[in-house]
């Protein structure tokens, strides 16, 4: 496996990118920095982490071949194997889930986010780039991360960052490959499911017009849309950035 890693970046995701361009990459060759500039979450927002204290890293993986239509189940595969990661390290007693899309929760705060970006050809994935920003050894945020967290501040311990990256690795070598994909769809997605913060439970929502309404999640669709059941007992279906949680 080749890991490259840098002191500092303006962002592992568009330097990996750009080595794609001029070079064969192996596949899970993996960008790992110290510090981002320009790290990027969901819909170009800003990823903020301190320097030396997290994991800030982008995996190349080779999807050649699968369906286009299937990528959100790359995503959701992407996000169990984080939190299985996390939970291994963390112990059972600390509740772990995933916020949709790919965003992963303790206790109602953020302790890492995953951005994919792929690259397509005739309907088709060709690879796919794992973005993640995860949350380590960090005590202290910026005062508009109201809801932010870390491994540290959730047990009170400090972790091996490189220990942490080496398990993750693995469990995504397992299973990021097009035909475990084709091949486990329904389970992967039944298992999301499972882990889906807020899944089936009443919460106040806000759209992007600022209405405000009662819904509950029930499910993703195959476009990986959130949907959402209403008050008036209708399926609702919304995209990243449509919806929040009031």
């Amino acid at each position: 496996m080749n890991i490259i890693k840098l002191n500092a970046i303006d962002s592992t995701s568009l330097f990996l990118k750009e080595l794609s361009k001029k070079n064969s990459l192996e596949n899970f060759t993996t960008v790992v920095a110290d510090k981002q500039h320009q790290g990027k979450g969901q819909m170009d927002t800003q990823w903020h982490a301190a320097e030396g204290k997290n994991l800030l890293f982008t995996v190349y993986s080779n999807l050649k071949g699968l369906p286009l239509e299937l990528q959100p189940v790359v995503s959701f595969l992407v996000a169990i194997k984080l939190r299985e990661t996390l939970q291994e390290f963390l112990g059972t007693a600390t509740k772990l889930e995933i916020k949709w899309p790919n965003d992963i929760m303790s206790y109602h705060y953020k302790i890492a986010g995953i951005l994919l970006e792929s690259t397509l050809k005739q309907q088709q994935l060709m690879a796919v780039f794992v973005g993640i920003g995860l949350n380590v050894n960090q005590l202290n945020f910026p005062e508009f991360l109201t809801h932010a967290t870390s491994m540290s501040l959730l047990t009170g311990l400090e972790y091996d960052r490189n220990e942490i990256l080496t398990v993750f690795l693995e469990k995504l070598k397992e299973v990021l490959h097009t035909d475990y994909i084709l091949e486990n769809c329904d389970k992967i997605k039944e298992e999301y499911l499972s882990y889906l913060y807020k899944y089936k439970t009443p919460c106040m929502f806000k759209d992007k017009k600022g209405a405000v309404f009662m819904g509950k999640i029930v499910g993703v669709s195959s476009l990986g849309l959130l949907e959402v059941e209403k008050e008036d007992e209708l399926l609702y279906s919304y995209a990243v950035k449509e919806i929040g949680f009031l």
